[in-house]
């Protein structure tokens, strides 16, 4: 062997004994105090039901990177809220009777309510949009009802123009912003309108609809009680058959000639006409060789 590569080898080995004597011995004891030292991790929160968070749905929004508020939502909220507040106030002067217009700062201050700048001044520019308010060229503003209400005799005229025009009835939630205790003062209006209870946008309401005299027709008590005391809920057409016979009576029958209604056509299946037999002229010259 060459004596380089001995000496490269010897030295390799020198080198390494030197590398593992010079390495960091490890500590178990400064280990056991520094795991010690170590806070224990909190344990993450479990994510929040949706029951839980149904009433921040209505809070302004927060930007976790500025931390700062949303302020336009919570402005537009308010805005919103006082135009609701003015409306709801006009409505309750009209149901009292106290039909003048006011402008914006009177209404504010019968209302007892302090505005910033800001807010009359986008209450200036919407008000006027409100579909429930009525601006004079003074640009003051009133309650605008629905129907322009006050006897018994207009309210009957409003069911016959509804009538004539095809419009349907009048809601009882229209009238109440007409005037005060709507429902007690139409049923006193008397036959001249029909009351169905309804429900409109899941809250309950009631329609009143013009009674025409002149389509509706009188029945008197007596067929009224035979109509329900006569029980024919489980009866089909031959047990009332029946029961029309045993009393002498009949039903009319339809005298309109009958309809046949043909089905769908089925093609007729085609018989196979029978193959032609060959090579019958050598009937007489084959012969079988079959052995049994």
């Amino acid at each position: 062997m060459d004596r380089k590569l001995i000496q490269q080898r010897e030295e390799f080995l020198k080198a390494n004994k030197r590398n593992i004597n010079n390495a960091p011995k490890f500590n178990a004891s400064a280990a056991n105090v520094a795991s010690t030292d170590r806070k224990p991790k909190k344990k993450a929160p479990p994510p929040k039901s949706q029951d839980e968070l149904r009433h921040m749905k209505s809070l302004p929004n927060f930007d976790y990177s500025s931390g700062k508020v949303d302020i336009v939502t919570s402005a537009n909220s308010s805005l919103f809220g006082m135009m609701a507040k003015i409306v709801d106030y006009m409505k309750k002067r009209h149901l009292e009777n106290q039909a003048w217009p006011l402008t914006l700062n009177e209404c504010l201050d019968e209302m007892k309510q302090t505005v910033a700048k800001k807010t009359e001044q986008w209450l200036i520019e919407k008000l006027p949009e409100n579909p429930k308010l009525f601006f004079d060229e003074h640009g003051k503003f009133c309650f605008k009802p629905m129907y322009k209400l006050k006897t018994d005799e207009q309210i009957k005229a409003q069911l016959a123009k509804n009538y004539r025009d095809g419009k349907g009835a009048i809601l009882l939630s229209d009238l109440n912003e007409c005037f005060a205790k709507a429902d007690e003062r139409m049923s006193k209006v008397g036959p001249s309108c029909v009351t169905i209870p309804c429900q409109v946008q899941k809250k309950k309401d009631k329609a009143y609809f013009y009674n025409d005299p002149d389509v509706g027709i009188t029945v008197d008590d007596e067929f009224v009680g035979l109509w329900r005391s006569s029980n024919v809920e489980n009866l089909d057409e031959k047990k009332i058959d029946e029961y029309l016979a045993k009393h002498g009576l009949s039903i009319i029958k339809d005298q309109a000639p009958k309809r046949f209604v043909h089905g769908p056509t089925h093609k007729r299946k085609q018989n196979r006409r029978p193959g032609k037999i060959q090579n019958t002229h050598m009937g007489d010259i084959l012969e079988s060789y079959e052995t049994n």
